[in-house]
């Protein structure tokens, strides 16, 4: 008999509380997340059960020492440490989600938490831009602990993906379909005003790949319809034909030009701790001392990111995961034949599309889109663990998918 029956259930519960909070207040995240990896350790304990590691998780594990190494290795611990803690928190997500979900009604419970959590935080924070503070159009938004228009576009991408894949491979109810419309036009409006240029590219080159698996005309259609609205706004708003200008120009775009400068400064930083970096999360305390211009925050691309904090054990760890990453989504429409993880699974390849365009110009890991993507990935591996389980009707109540 397993001691502390009503662990699973408290356990998923502070879990669904930690995702929903998410894009709403990095406090209210750590806590949650916090209390449920200190209740999925106590289970561990109390009942000596082991932890699944699939092999896409020991590569997650892999770099999770590196950043460990590196904030060891730091002139700044206290900072370094908190970068841990931030990869602890995302990395440790996943084990939670293949160990503790173990139905298909948590996993479409986990799907539904994040799509209204998604839709009320985008409502939520254009009220607060655009009404009290009074913000204007297109100008630099703060969606709560989504703090630039960047990482707000790069959350709404991955989480369009996954809405835009179960609408095109599980059949819904009315009320379902309803729910994922409107959280589907809430997101595009918000990523649309978010001005996140690479994120609108990576939301349109995302329905292309869509269109092309599912050879699906409906998409291709979406694919017009959002390209004519956006050639209408275009015309009508200064601001979105400055946008399309600078899209249309890429490399010579001013923001460009000020990242190829912010891009040299910052190898120094790299040049100085070739092999561990200056510690995960101090980019910023060590900006000033290799005069890296204050536009910098971050070193505004994927792997400079990661060589600059965690040197070079950080990227050949990163590139690792993301190799195996790739294999283990080409592989795995073979295995799981249950729409609705293949519908996940469109959103994984969302997720490719993101790491690809986003990581050119922005770290695209880290925080709170880690932590969707780990949770994503967790929910996919429970999906091959549960492919025996027949394809039910769409309906809450079942236990099975």
């Amino acid at each position: 008999m397993n001691k502390l029956p009503w662990l699973e259930g408290l356990i998923f519960r502070t879990f669904l509380i930690t995702i929903f909070v998410a894009p709403f207040s990095i406090t209210l995240n750590e806590i949650f997340m916090g209390l449920t990896v200190f209740l999925w350790i106590s289970k561990l304990l109390v009942r000596r059960e082991k932890v699944e590691i699939p092999p896409l998780g020991w590569f997650f594990l892999i770099f999770l020492l590196a950043a460990m190494v590196s904030a060891a290795a730091s002139d700044y611990t206290v900072q370094a440490l908190r970068g841990v803690w931030d990869i602890a928190r995302y990395t440790l997500t996943f084990f939670i989600v293949i160990n503790v979900i173990t139905s298909g009604e948590q996993v479409q419970k986990v799907f539904w938490t994040l799509v209204c959590s998604t839709g009320l935080w985008v409502v939520a924070g254009m009220i607060h831009q655009f009404l009290v503070l009074k913000v204007g159009f297109f100008g630099l938004l703060k969606f709560f602990s989504l703090g630039n228009k960047n990482a707000i576009g790069q959350y709404l991408q991955m989480i369009l993906s996954l809405i835009v894949g179960v609408f095109l491979n599980y059949p819904l109810r009315p009320k379902q379909k309803a729910l994922l419309s409107t959280v589907l036009s809430v997101s595009l409006l918000g990523l649309f005003v978010s001005s996140s240029k690479t994120m609108w590219l990576a939301f349109v080159l995302t329905l292309i790949v869509f269109a092309y698996l599912k050879k699906s005309r409906k998409v291709i259609l979406g694919i017009g319809a959002l390209g004519g609205l956006f050639l209408i706004a275009a015309l009508s708003l200064d601001p979105v034909k400055e946008m399309a200008a600078h899209i249309l120009k890429a490399i010579d775009a001013p923001s460009m030009q000020v990242r190829y400068l912010g891009w040299k400064q910052s190898l120094n930083m790299f040049y100085d701790h070739p092999l561990v970096g200056v510690g995960p999360k101090c980019f910023l305390v060590s900006r000033d001392q290799y005069q890296i211009i204050s536009d910098f925050g971050q070193a505004h691309n994927l792997i400079l990111q990661v060589a600059c904090e965690m040197g070079l054990i950080g990227v050949v760890s990163l590139i690792s995961w993301i190799i195996f990453y790739l294999y283990f989504m080409g592989t795995y429409r073979k295995r799981v034949e249950n729409p609705f993880y293949l519908g996940l699974w469109y959103g994984g390849v969302g997720y490719i599309v993101t790491l690809a365009i986003g990581g050119i110009t922005e770290p695209t890991i880290g925080g709170e889109h880690s932590q969707l993507f780990m949770t994503l990935v967790g929910l996919l591996h429970v999906g091959i663990k549960s492919k025996a389980e027949k394809i039910p009707k769409p309906r809450w109540k079942k236990e099975n998918l």
